[in-house]
């Protein structure tokens, strides 16, 4: 078994990333080794996590050292501001302090809420994430948040702008949890390295078919190497001296959750991501120069990946208004991040004619008539 040590140096702090098979084997040795001294520990992990793995970091902590508190959230209300607010009673209640240790075990939402309330908790408490599927190990060293101001909110994934950048101290992750689960668990992962492969560089986007026969077959170096890649380009993105190149993880993002305003969750996350990228692709051909062949070769990488085109009905005008709504709560101007070339990835303005177009033929394509 090895176990794969990935240092991300975001400048003002590290994250030491673990990655590999049977990493949870290693987790008493890891977490016991994340703060000066063992005392105590806050575990936060997901409802819907097998009990045995949750059981499994329980005892991980105790071994290392540390006397375990700890609390349930439900995945859907994880993203809601009140849940923040449980966290920080229960951290404090259970008398946590700032040379203790929070522990973050389950999906993406599950490790945000670690980090969003780890930052906030005594100046910063120290935070050891542990992801259980895909997306998360990609996302969550580089992501958290962001958060509703109510539950209703997050449970119809309507996140506002209340974020914070993480800060974890260590990222564990077992990829044994994610190359035997489900195409459904993991597609969002993959979609986002597709992204991340964009975003990184040609070499990286021309290069990234050789790996998509290994993520389908759950090849451990597919894995390794995939999630790696991910982590580099989302390190690199976050580390830029430029505030327009700092937006590229923007890319598929508008579009995703302009659809989601208008389709409701009949869809998936990863499927509403894909025909973002899709679409805004399409749209930087026009407003920024991106090659129709690199259009194409995402369209191709998506589709043997398994992530296939939607059909739904939706009116252009009302897309075009949900598209200009969710920019506009951002932001003063309305801007999409846009691939220029691979490795460029740039906040652009779409001019309205262009804007209409695409959108018209892109929902005509989606059409189910």
């Amino acid at each position: 078994m090895t176990i794969r040590r990935q240092l991300l140096n975001f400048g003002g702090y590290t994250t030491d990333y673990r990655m590999g098979c049977g990493a949870l084997d290693e987790l008493p040795r890891l977490l016991g080794g994340s703060v000066g001294k063992a005392c105590r520990a806050f575990l936060l992990y997901g409802a819907s996590e097998d009990e045995s793995q949750v059981e499994c970091v329980r005892r991980a902590l105790i071994d290392g050292g540390f006397s375990v508190s700890e609390l349930t959230v439900e995945e859907t209300r994880a993203t809601a501001f009140s849940t923040v607010e449980r966290v920080l009673h229960a951290l404090a209640t259970s008398g946590i302090t700032g040379e203790d240790l929070l522990v973050g075990f389950g999906d993406a939402s599950v490790c945000s809420l670690a980090s969003f309330s780890s930052r906030m908790w005594a100046g910063r408490l120290s935070c050891a994430l542990i992801p259980t599927t895909l997306d998360a190990m990609i996302t969550c060293p580089t992501a958290a948040g962001p958060f509703s101001l109510d539950e209703e909110g997050a449970a119809a994934g309507q996140q506002g702008l209340v974020s914070l950048m993480p800060e974890a101290t260590l990222v564990v992750c077992d990829l044994d949890l994610v190359r035997t689960a489900s195409f459904e668990r993991n597609a969002l992962g993959f979609v986002r390295m597709v992204a991340a492969a964009l975003t990184d560089s040609r070499r990286a986007w021309e290069g990234f078919e050789k790996r998509i026969e290994g993520l389908l077959s759950g090849g451990e170096i597919a894995y390794i190497e995939g999630v790696g890649a991910a982590l580099t380009a989302r390190l690199n993105t976050v580390k830029s001296v430029s505030p327009a190149s700092r937006k590229a993880f923007m890319y598929g993002e508008t579009t995703a959750h302009a659809l989601r305003a208008c389709l409701g969750s009949q869809f998936p996350e990863y499927q509403l991501l894909a025909e973002g990228l899709r679409f805004e692709a399409r749209i930087a051909v026009d407003a920024f120069g991106f090659s129709v062949d690199s259009m194409f070769l995402q369209d191709d990488y998506l589709e043997d990946l398994g992530v296939e085109e939607l059909t739904f009905e939706l009116e252009p005008e009302v897309f075009i208004e949900a598209l200009k709504r969710e920019r506009f709560r951002e932001a003063n101007r309305f801007q999409l991040a846009l691939p220029k070339n691979p490795g460029i990835i740039r906040l652009t303005s779409v001019d309205d004619e262009i804007l209409e177009r695409h959108a018209r033929a892109f929902l005509s394509s989606r059409s189910c008539a």
